[in-house]
């Protein structure tokens, strides 16, 4: 597996995760045709790369505790209120 393919797998989660679509781990793993394993390696991966990343039974999906998304599969960008 490339470094694109990877970062292109981490884009595709992100985006599931921000929408709140993620569905069940065995649900995500299918649609993304991996392993659960390796779903969770990926998401060790984000944690690893910043991403506060947690399952919420509640919306039967994974989701960010903190808002703010992948730039380009490999940086974890936090939002900026520049509001506050």
């Amino acid at each position: 597996m490339s470094i694109r393919e990877i970062h292109r797998t981490i884009d595709w989660i992100d985006k599931e995760i921000r929408l709140i679509s993620t569905g069940t781990p065995n649900q995500l793993a299918g649609r993304l045709k991996m392993s659960v394993r390796l779903l969770y390696y990926y998401l060790d991966m984000m944690k690893q790369l910043g991403a506060p990343i947690e399952y919420s039974s509640k919306h039967e999906s994974f989701v960010y505790t903190t808002k703010g998304k992948f730039i380009n599969g490999s940086v974890w960008q936090e939002d900026i209120c520049v509001a506050c």
